[in-house]
């Protein structure tokens, strides 16, 4: 789906976005990124370094909706997470919505996984 490469100081690591949040921070902390990813923002300011690439249609359709100024690391991989969880039928649908234009930035994408999350959910 996405991978981050982040580079702190002398300290690189390459991370899978569709991990689960406790082993992204710890990632980060292994190479002494103390700041939570929740607040990690991707525009690449002073020491921190952070490189998004996708590995698949649906990462690239992710990627296209990144803004580096406004979001942060966290919220990437919550996204990248939730789609990584859905079933068939709901990763289908939410690449649909990414084609068209309906999701057109990361807090879009969350909201819609979520609500999908939720249907399955009450469905069950």
């Amino acid at each position: 789906m996405v991978t981050a490469s982040v580079r702190f100081l002398t300290n690189s690591l390459v991370a899978d976005l569709t991990c689960k949040s406790a082993d992204l921070q710890n990632s980060l902390q292994s190479i002494g990124v103390l700041t939570p990813p929740s607040i990690i923002t991707l525009d690449n300011a002073r020491t921190l370094q952070i490189h998004l690439t996708s590995n698949d249609n649906i990462g690239n359709l992710i990627c296209n909706i990144v803004n580096p100024k406004r979001d942060t690391l966290g919220n990437v991989q919550r996204l990248c997470r939730y789609v990584y969880c859905m079933n068939e039928q709901h990763t289908n649908a939410f690449v649909k919505k990414l084609e068209s234009g309906e999701i057109k930035n990361i807090t879009q994408g969350i909201k819609a996984a979520e609500k999908m999350r939720d249907e399955r959910n009450i469905s069950r």
